[in-house]
C-alpha cells in the first residue's frame, strides 16, 4: 500500500489546529511556523514572531548562546536533543511564569536543509504541585528529625528561592515581645534586615495581620519599598504565619529582583509555604517549653537545681582572669509549719512572693534558683565577703517584712549559708555542699541568721558523710563483727558470761572506732540496725557454742 500523499496545506492546517504551542525554524533559526496554541503559551502575536529568530521565546539567561547550541546539534548530526523531552521554564510577554515539556523533532529538506520543530505542552500547574511537594516533603523531614528551626528556615528559603529565580526568600519570627526576628534570609541585603529587626509589631498591629493577610505587606515592604529598590529588590509577596490555636507568629515573605507582573507563582508558592511555617513555630515553641520545664522550677520560673549547677560550671570554666563569686543558699524557716496551715495552693503563692522578692534585691547578672521545696540559691559574681555579708543581711531582711498569703499575714524568717569561689571548693558540687553546711550552722545556731563556709566543720560533715555511707554498705555486706570479752568470777576465776561488742573494718578506711562509728550510726538513722544485727549475731554465736558443748552462763550485747 502506497503511503498518503499529504500536502504541506493539510499539515499546516493540523499543526495550526494542535492543542500544544507548536514552533518550526529553518536553517537560519528564523521561526517559519507558530500556531495559535504557541501565542496563547507565549503571550505573543504571531505576527510579531514569524521570520524573528527564534532566541525571542528563549528565556533572557540563555539567548546569547542558543543560536551556537542549535548549530552545533545541526553540524555534528547527533541526535542528542532529538526524541526527547524536557522540561523548560520561562516567563510569559505579561509575566506569568510557564513551564512547559519540550519535544523536539529533526527535519531534512532533499536539499540537505536542517529545520527543527519544537513542540511545548504547558505542564505548570503540574510542575508547580510537584515543586510544592518535594518542599513539603524535605521540609517534614527535617522536622521529623527535630533540626533546629533556624536551620528549617534556612532549607525552606533556599529551595523556595530555586524555584522562583531571581527572589530573596525570608521567614520572619515574631517574638513575645512584639520585635520581628529574621530567622533565615540567605540572600537578604543586610540593611535591609536590620530595619525589618528593627520593627515592633504591637497587638493591635497583630490582629489586623490576624484578620487580613494583606497587611502584612504594609508592615514588611510598603514601609520600606524606597530602601528595598535602592538595595535591588522591586516587589514583595508575603503573608502571615498563623498557628492551628488562631495566633500569628511570624511572617513569610519573598521579594523579587524584577517587577513579576502577572506572575501568580511567587504568591503561590508563598501561600504553600505557610502551612509548614506554621508547623515549623509550633514545633519549636514545644522544644522551647520542654526545654523551658527541664532547666526551670514551673511554679517560681526560676532555674532549676541541676540549671544552677551549669551555671555555677560554665562561671567557673570562664577564661576571664575575674571568676571569683558567692553562692547564697536561703531556706525558709519552719516552712513545714507554713505549708500545714495554709495548704499547698497558698504555700505556693508563698513561695512566688519568696522568689519575686529575691529577684526585686538582685542586680542584672545575678545567678537565682529555686533548687527544690522551700529552698533558694543565688549565685552573685564579684562578691568578697563584705559585699556578700551585705547582700545576707539584706535578703534576710527582705524575706523578713510581714507577707499577705490569701487572708493570713505573715512574718517570717530565713536563714542562710554562704560559700565562695575559690575558697570553698573547685566545682559546683562542693561549692553547694559548702554552702548547704553553712546553711545547716545557721539553722543550728537560732534561725533567721546567716553563717560563711567553715573548712574545718565542712571537713568533719564530709567525714560524717563518708562514713555514713560506708556503714551502710559494711552493713549490708556483713561486714561488721562482734568480739566477745569474757567475764570471770575473781575468786572462783570461772567463766560468768561474755559481753558482745560491735568492731568494723573497713577495707579502705581500715579499723574505725566504736565511738567513731556509733556517733555516726545515731546521726545517720543506723543505729537500730546495728542493734538487731548485734542481737541476731550473738544468738547465732550462742547456739553455735551450745552445738561444740561449750557453756557460756550469759551473753551481754553492747
Amino acid at each position: 500500500m502506497s503511503k498518503p500523499n499529504l500536502s504541506a496545506e493539510v499539515l499546516i492546517s493540523a499543526l495550526e489546529q494542535a492543542i500544544d504551542a507548536t514552533v518550526i525554524i529553518d536553517d537560519k533559526n528564523h521561526v517559519i511556523f507558530f500556531n495559535s496554541a504557541a501565542e496563547n503559551l507565549w503571550g505573543l502575536d504571531k505576527k510579531d514572531v514569524l521570520g524573528q529568530n527564534v532566541n525571542v521565546l528563549v528565556p533572557m539567561a540563555h539567548r546569547g548562546s542558543h543560536d551556537a547550541f542549535v548549530d552545533r546539534s545541526r553540524s555534528s548530526n547527533q541526535n542528542r536533543i532529538v526524541g526527547t523531552s524536557r522540561e523548560v521554564e520561562f516567563t510569559r510577554s505579561d509575566g506569568e511564569y510557564i513551564c512547559g515539556e519540550l519535544s523536539l523533532s529533526k527535519v531534512v529538506t532533499d536539499d540537505g536543509r536542517i529545520f527543527f520543530m519544537g513542540v511545548m505542552k504547558n505542564v505548570t500547574n503540574e510542575s508547580q504541585q510537584r515543586k510544592i511537594l518535594i518542599l513539603q516533603n524535605d521540609v517534614l523531614q527535617a522536622l521529623a528529625s527535630d533540626m533546629l528551626i533556624q536551620d528549617v528556615a534556612d532549607l525552606l528559603c533556599r529551595r523556595v528561592e530555586s524555584f522562583v529565580p531571581g527572589t530573596v526568600a525570608v521567614l520572619m519570627l515574631i517574638a513575645p515581645d512584639g520585635q520581628l526576628r529574621v530567622l533565615s534570609s540567605p540572600t537578604l541585603p543586610k540593611r535591609y534586615r536590620a530595619s525589618l529587626e528593627s520593627l515592633y509589631i504591637s497587638s493591635s498591629e497583630l490582629e489586623k495581620l490576624r484578620l487580613d493577610s494583606n497587611y502584612a505587606t504594609r508592615l514588611v515592604w510598603d514601609s520600606y519599598r524606597s530602601l528595598g529598590i535602592s538595595l535591588g529588590l522591586q516587589q514583595c509577596f508575603c503573608t502571615p504565619v498563623c498557628t492551628r490555636s488562631g495566633q500569628v507568629k511570624g511572617i513569610f515573605a519573598l521579594y523579587a529582583r524584577e517587577d513579576q507582573g502577572r506572575n501568580t507563582w511567587p504568591q503561590r508558592i508563598v501561600d504553600s509555604c505557610i502551612p509548614f511555617c506554621a508547623l515549623a513555630f509550633e514545633q519549636n515553641a514545644t522544644q522551647e517549653h520542654i526545654s523551658h520545664l527541664a532547666n526551670f522550677d514551673s511554679l517560681t520560673g526560676l532555674l532549676n537545681r541541676s540549671s544552677v549547677h551549669k551555671v555555677i560550671e560554665s562561671m567557673i570554666n570562664k577564661q576571664d582572669g575575674n571568676r571569683q563569686f558567692a553562692i547564697f543558699m536561703l531556706d525558709i524557716d519552719r516552712f513545714r509549719d507554713i505549708n500545714d496551715a495554709l495548704g499547698h495552693v497558698y504555700a505556693d503563692q508563698f513561695l512566688i512572693e519568696i522568689a519575686a522578692r529575691i529577684r526585686a534585691i538582685s542586680l542584672d547578672g545575678y545567678v537565682i534558683s529555686r533548687s527544690g521545696g522551700d529552698e533558694f540559691v543565688v549565685v552573685v559574681p564579684n562578691c568578697p565577703n563584705k559585699e556578700a555579708t551585705a547582700f545576707a543581711e539584706r535578703l534576710l531582711a527582705t524575706i523578713s517584712k510581714p507577707m499577705q498569703i490569701g487572708q493570713n499575714t505573715l512574718t517570717i524568717s530565713c536563714s542562710i549559708g554562704i560559700s565562695s569561689y575559690p575558697d570553698n571548693g573547685p566545682d559546683s558540687e562542693s561549692l553547694l555542699s559548702t554552702a548547704d553546711v553553712a546553711l545547716r550552722q545557721a539553722k543550728e545556731n537560732g534561725r533567721g541568721t546567716f553563717r560563711f563556709a567553715n573548712l574545718e566543720k565542712n571537713q568533719v560533715a564530709q567525714d560524717r558523710l563518708v562514713l555514713g555511707s560506708a556503714l551502710r554498705d559494711s552493713l549490708a555486706k556483713g561486714m561488721l563483727q562482734l568480739h566477745y570479752q569474757p567475764q570471770v568470777r575473781t575468786h572462783t576465776l570461772e567463766l560468768s558470761g561474755v559481753e558482745a561488742l560491735s568492731r568494723w573494718h573497713h577495707p579502705t578506711l581500715g579499723n574505725i572506732y566504736p565511738s567513731r562509728f556509733i556517733a555516726v550510726a545515731e546521726e545517720t538513722g543506723q543505729i537500730e540496725a546495728i542493734g538487731r544485727w548485734s542481737l541476731l549475731e550473738a544468738c547465732r554465736q550462742i547456739v553455735k557454742w551450745d552445738r561444740d558443748g561449750i557453756h557460756v552462763p550469759t551473753v551481754a550485747v553492747n
